[in-house]
C-alpha cells in the first residue's frame, strides 16, 4: 500500500463514518472502517485504494451495537448498507456520490 494510500486512510478514519454525518451531524458515534467502492463486481474498476469512503461497522456491514437488534440500530442510525443497499442509496446518495463528498471533506485533513 502506498504513503498516499495509507494518508487517505488516516483521514477518512479521522473523518468519521460519511452515513453518521448526515445522521448526526460530525458527530463520531461509531468508529470508521474502510468501504472501498465497487464498480463491475470488482474493486480493480473503481479506482482502488483511492475509492474509497468511511462507514461504521453498522453502516458498511449492518452490524448492531451492545446487544442491540437490527430494527433498533435502523431506527437510531437508518439504513445499513448491508441490509438495505438501495435505500441506503435512497437516504445518503450512491457511493460515488458519497464518495465525491467524502473527498470534499478530507481536502482540508492534512
Amino acid at each position: 500500500m502506498s504513503s498516499r494510500d495509507l494518508k487517505r486512510y488516516e483521514a477518512l478514519r479521522e473523518l468519521g463514518c460519511i452515513a453518521c454525518h448526515h445522521e448526526r451531524g460530525a458527530a463520531h458515534i461509531l468508529p470508521a472502517e474502510v468501504h472501498h467502492l465497487v464498480d463491475k463486481g470488482y474493486r480493480k474498476h473503481s479506482g482502488g485504494n483511492q475509492a474509497t469512503i468511511p462507514l461504521c461497522h453498522w453502516h458498511h456491514r449492518g452490524e448492531p451495537i451492545m446487544n442491540h437488534s437490527v430494527t433498533w440500530m435502523r431506527g437510531m442510525f437508518g439504513p445499513s448498507m448491508f441490509h438495505e443497499s438501495k435505500e441506503f442509496a435512497r437516504v445518503y446518495g450512491s457511493q460515488r456520490e458519497l464518495l465525491a463528498k467524502v473527498n470534499e471533506l478530507i481536502k482540508g485533513i492534512p
